[in-house]
């Protein structure tokens, strides 16, 4: 489980090691003693916590859901006002992957970028609908009954999903078309009902 504001443990040491490992490498080149290093630890302390390769890349895509969890709840938890709640989240998705990876994964290996990506995406809804809860509900197109939250929550990952694939010439201006989508304007703020 991924510990906000404390020491990290070796287990997400070596997880945090693997994602970038395999963020420089790609899975297929990637090795446990490769790991080890990047982590800082011995390899009989690897192989304690993951004894294969196919139980580290099982683990480091938890982990990555539990990270992503970790820092929504956070900047989530910052914000009191529904809409400020979304305003951040909406941010917070925007960067994540750029922020979560390293310059060129689907360069690595495109299939399992692209394989990871689908296989967080379910759990990411999930997080982001939960967490962010009634705040979803002044979504023009929620509050309409056009979409439910967990359509809206899909709606804002993919298009995030779609930003890190291919990147828009400038990551503010995207994040204020979405913005202007979840009816906060450019600025975050509400934008009155019509």
């Amino acid at each position: 489980m991924v510990t906000v504001g404390t020491s990290p443990t070796t287990s997400e040491v070596i997880l945090a090691a693997g994602r970038r490992a395999i963020a420089s490498r790609g899975p297929g080149k990637l090795t446990l003693s490769a790991v080890a290093a990047e982590a800082g630890v011995s390899r009989p302390t690897l192989y304690r916590w993951f004894p294969t390769k196919g139980i580290l890349l099982a683990a480091i895509t938890a982990y990555e859901v539990e990270h992503f969890d970790a820092g929504l709840q956070s900047v989530i938890d910052a914000h009191r006002a529904p809409g400020s709640r979304l305003d951040a989240a909406l941010r917070y998705i925007v960067t994540y992957l750029d922020d979560a990876t390293a310059a060129d994964p689907i360069g690595a290996d495109p299939a399992f970028a692209l394989q990871s990506l689908a296989d967080t995406l379910v759990p990411h809804i999930e997080s982001l609908a939960r967490l962010l809860g009634d705040a979803l509900d002044s979504v023009p197109v929620v509050r309409a009954g056009v979409l439910t939250r967990d359509e809206a929550a899909e709606m804002f990952l993919r298009i995030a999903y779609s930003h890190y694939l291919v990147p828009h010439r400038d990551p503010e201006e995207m994040l204020g078309m979405l913005r202007r989508f979840a009816g906060l304007g450019r600025t975050g703020k509400r934008t009155p009902a019509r």
